[in-house]
């Protein structure tokens, strides 16, 4: 398992009992803060566990975790 992945990679991660799936924009190696449909979501990313912008296939952008994602 690794969770270093470069900016355009495809990923996926659990979501409720389901799978849901997107694509790396930006990684982040240190404390990251967005706002995502009037709520702020804020990772701290580290060089071991970066933080990463995803893209998923309807426009949805999310910010999760290096050690949360697998890749596709």
């Amino acid at each position: 398992m690794t969770n270093s992945f470069r900016k355009g990679a495809k990923v996926h991660w659990t979501w409720a009992d389901d799978t849901a799936h997107g694509r790396i924009e930006e990684r982040f190696e240190r404390r990251v803060q967005r706002t995502f449909k009037g709520t702020k979501v804020v990772r701290n990313g580290s060089a071991a566990n970066p933080a990463y912008l995803i893209v998923q296939k309807d426009g949805t952008k999310l910010l999760k975790l290096g050690k949360e994602l697998r890749g596709d």
